[in-house]
Order: structure tokens, then C-alpha cells, then sequence
């Protein structure tokens, strides 16, 4: 009895040692992405320009969190160092609308809602959010965009769309700077792509 007491004791002094039972425990620091250089000059409604609705973002359940994932090629994982304000899909629904609202051919609705009147649907899924060390450091962002009919049941055109951005360093506001530029890189992307389309698919999707 008395070596099983020792033997417990000995166990929980080793764990209290090594930081696992009252040690300090890694405290995360959170970077902002959204500082939306279309929000101020975007804001005039355009009511007889064809209407997107733009539906949430969505991602993979690996980026579907606020930690920074930081990859390696393909394999990926969090640094609990640093956190963002919200997941990757929080954080482009609160970007892509005031940025896509500059397009010239098309009026953004957001959010998406049943029965709101327009012409066509979009929706993106976003495969990249990353820190990528492989090639130099860079921040990468990616997203698969759909867009679809007035019903959401037919598909007119799809487009994967990335951009990237380099790291200075691996701090915070390194990696927050790089991260915002990716994503402006990757809405004026879209905006082109989008604006491109010349207001076409919505006239044959309407017929």
C-alpha cells in the first residue's frame, strides 16, 4: 500500500514538473484579417444592375477553426500561438460581400435568403487558408466558387480562384499582413472573374 502511494506521488510530482498539471498553458494571440479596402467606396446600390446572391462560406472541417494552420506541402496543423477573430468562412462572409459589391456588371445581395429576388446564386468552399512553408513562407488562400441559377438548381459556371502573399516573418502581424493581402488579391480576382462574364449568364439564365 504504502509503495502504490509513493509510486502515485512520484507520478503526479514528474507531471506538475513538466508543466501537464498547474503549468502554464500557451497563451494564444488573435490576428485580424478585415480591413476591407472596398467597404468605404463600394456602398452605393446599384437596383437595376442583375443581382447576385451570395451564399456563407464553407470549408473543410481542418480549416474549419480559428487556430493559424501552418502546412508543409500537404500535411497541415494549428500553431496554438496564434488565433484569428473567426474561422476562415466567418472571416471571407464579412469580407466578400462589401468587396464584391464594387463589381460592375452585377449588384451583390448578402446574405443569401429563400425567396429574395435574383438572378443568379454564389457559393464558395474554401480549400486554402494556410500558412505554406513548402517553396518560401507564404499566406495562401483558395476558394472553389459555384455559380449557380436564379433556382440554385442549375450550375452556369464554376471557378477555383487563389492568391498568395509572402511572410516576412513567423510573427503575428507578419502572418496577419500577409493573410489580408492574399485575401485582397483573391476578392479583386473574383471581381474579375465575375465582371467578366458580362452580365451574360444572368440574361440566359432568365429566359
Amino acid at each position: 500500500m504504502i509503495n502504490r502511494f509513493l509510486s502515485v506521488t512520484i507520478l503526479l510530482l514528474a507531471l506538475s514538473s513538466a508543466g501537464c498539471i498547474g503549468g502554464k498553458s500557451v497563451q494564444s494571440s488573435y490576428l485580424r484579417v478585415g480591413n476591407n479596402e472596398y467597404a468605404s467606396r463600394c456602398e452605393k446600390v446599384n437596383p437595376d444592375m442583375p443581382r447576385i446572391a451570395l451564399k456563407r462560406f464553407t470549408c473543410l472541417p481542418a480549416l474549419d477553426r480559428e487556430m493559424v494552420i501552418i502546412a508543409k506541402g500537404p500535411v497541415m496543423k494549428s500553431d496554438y500561438r496564434w488565433s484569428w477573430e473567426g474561422t476562415p468562412a466567418e472571416i471571407m462572409d464579412l469580407i466578400a460581400a462589401p468587396a464584391l459589391n464594387c463589381m460592375n456588371s452585377y449588384e451583390v445581395v448578402a446574405p443569401y435568403r429563400p425567396g429574395i429576388e435574383k438572378e443568379m446564386v454564389l457559393s464558395g468552399v474554401i480549400t486554402s487558408f494556410e500558412l505554406q512553408r513548402r517553396g518560401g513562407d507564404a499566406f495562401k488562400v483558395a476558394v472553389q466558387y459555384s455559380l449557380w441559377d436564379s433556382s440554385g438548381k442549375e450550375l452556369l459556371a464554376r471557378k477555383m480562384i487563389e492568391a498568395q502573399a509572402p511572410v516576412k516573418s513567423l510573427q503575428g502581424e507578419s502572418i496577419a499582413d500577409a493573410a489580408q493581402l492574399a485575401v485582397d488579391g483573391l476578392m479583386k480576382r473574383t471581381i474579375a472573374w465575375i465582371d467578366g462574364l458580362g452580365g451574360e449568364l444572368s440574361r440566359d439564365a432568365g429566359r
